[in-house]
């Protein structure tokens, strides 16, 4: 056992090593959300009860849908400030921002208050009197919250522009931190209404901070600039309409799972799902992200030639890392779910061993999803989340109709991802030849064979649950070790001869 864990720790020291100082910060940033989310939805299950966690994922999940009030705006600043920051142009790079600054503010806060109409409708449906009047007063300061973080995604996309990721992670760090102590202190004070004053804080401070290092670094002339310049606003809106319409595809998926699993099974069901996502999203964000990379890359190489080279590559560490970050997730979810309930809950457990199968799925093919935005495939994506909405949806009506098995309400999100990984490969393929590797790896089929035998096998305590896991995940180190000492060996004989 010391000969494997010593042969995958030099391995996974060897994967590390180019990882850069951006990407240390955007693993760090997701660290740090998700242990803050994770405290605060524990502390409102424990002082609240698991129905008002359930109505605050529905805020949460009609908040989310208000995210198209930005039009994608602050996207559009990804393509062109980059070059201007070449070019050294800040005059235009000025008039960019201040019409980006312009169309969020004047423009953004309208649909906001048209978006607050279906948002209460949704709520309405869903929860009696009580629920709703409680869902109605926390809406509000999150959706003001949500004004404000469009206005701080400008500054959050201008210092990546800049390659200075880890400066906005360091300022959304501190307001995750400023989350996580003003909901400690208003919780007890203030309810669930509580959490939705700190996130607004969070925003209003994330967005001062950003203008004040921003002007600091000398980033622009002026720390919040206004105006509006035909040509800018152009130049965005063409760009980022169509970053946007993905997004708001994207964004639609959450609340209609929680739409299907409120009205046929109730708000502890959502609750559990809301935990059981959240645990796994923000394992997956800490892959996700860093493959954001990847799209200047794969443009680069598509230029030179050997984009399949450079697929192979990076698809093979993808696996990898994908797996392993689904098998810890596994090892750590009873901990997790003994500080959120103080009891072991099989059925949360098991919600999770399901969600994280399609997540998993999502970030191995995450790889295949910055490709097709490299190579200019957005129509790709666009169908891509399509067959996700529209999965969930037909399955959920028919499920509804003829089935009765609470747990099939938490596999078909997880289907709806394994199929739209099967479609992104496919989408890839006609570019590069390898985009079906995933499906034929060891390590993914060991992965899937844990997944079946966690959800056939019962454990009705965290004991019985690690005397099992702790077997699968023996054999499944054994087999890694096994594998990359085989392609060393290889190494060695090719390079001998």
């Amino acid at each position: 056992m010391a000969k494997i864990i010593t042969a995958l720790h030099s391995h996974i020291n060897r994967l590390f090593s180019k990882i850069s100082k951006n990407v240390f910060w955007l693993i760090s940033l997701n660290i740090v959300t998700a242990i803050c989310q994770f405290i605060v939805y524990a502390l409102i299950n424990r002082n609240l009860g698991k129905e008002i966690l359930g109505v605050w994922s529905l805020v949460i999940a009609a908040t989310s849908i208000g995210q198209i009030s930005s039009f994608g705006f602050s996207n559009g600043l990804v393509r062109y400030l980059p070059e201007l920051i070449q070019k050294n142009d800040s005059k235009s790079i000025s008039k960019l921002v201040a019409t980006v600054n312009f169309s969020n503010f004047f423009l953004s806060l309208p649909v906001l208050f048209l978006l607050y109409i279906p948002a209460i409708k949704y709520a309405a449906y869903l929860l009696n009197d009580y629920q709703f009047n409680l869902f109605r007063s926390v809406i509000i300061w999150c959706m003001a919250g949500l004004f404000i973080n469009n206005l701080f995604s400008v500054y959050t996309f201008l210092l990546d522009g800049m390659q200075k990721y880890y400066i906005r992670c360091m300022i959304q760090i501190t307001g995750w931190l400023l989350f996580l102590i003003l909901s400690i202190v208003l919780i007890p004070l203030l309810g669930i209404k509580g959490v939705a004053i700190a996130f607004f804080i969070q925003s209003i401070w994330q967005f001062a901070i950003a203008i004040f290092v921003v002007a600091k670094i000398k980033g622009l002339k002026i720390g919040f600039p206004l105006g509006f310049d035909k040509k800018s606003f152009m130049l965005v809106s063409a760009f980022g309409v169509k970053l946007q319409f993905i997004s708001v595809l994207t964004i639609f998926f959450d609340p209609l799972v929680k739409f299907f699993i409120t009205k046929n099974m109730g708000l502890s069901a959502t609750a559990n799902y809301e935990l059981s996502n959240k645990i796994v999203m923000q394992a997956r964000n800490l892959l996700v992200n860093s493959n954001q990379v990847i799209v200047p890359q794969i443009v680069i190489h598509k230029t030179l030639g050997d984009e399949n080279i450079y697929f192979k590559n990076v698809i093979r560490k993808n696996i990898f890392f994908a797996v392993a970050v689904g098998m810890l997730l596994l090892l750590g979810s009873p901990v997790a779910i003994l500080l959120f309930s103080k009891h072991f809950d099989s059925d949360l457990m098991s919600c999770i061993v399901i969600l994280n199968c399609g997540w998993v799925c999502n970030m191995i093919t995450s790889v295949h999803y910055y490709s097709c935005i490299g190579l200019d495939k957005l129509n790709s994506l666009v169908i891509y989340h399509l067959i996700l909405a529209l999965t969930v949806a037909l399955l959920y009506i028919t499920i509804t109709n003829f089935f009765h098995w609470k747990f099939l309400y938490f596999i078909v999100p997880a289907l709806a991802l394994f199929l739209g990984s099967l479609y992104n490969s496919f989408a890839l393929s006609k570019i590069v030849t390898t985009s079906f590797t995933w499906l034929s790896s060891g390590n993914f089929l060991y992965f899937i064979f844990v997944t079946f035998t966690l959800l056939i096998v019962s454990y009705s305590s965290i004991a019985n649950f690690y005397i099992l896991y702790s077997f699968l995940l023996i054999v499944y180190l054994f087999l890694t070790w096994r594998k990359y000492k085989s392609r060393d060996y290889l190494k060695k004989l090719n390079a001998n001869e």
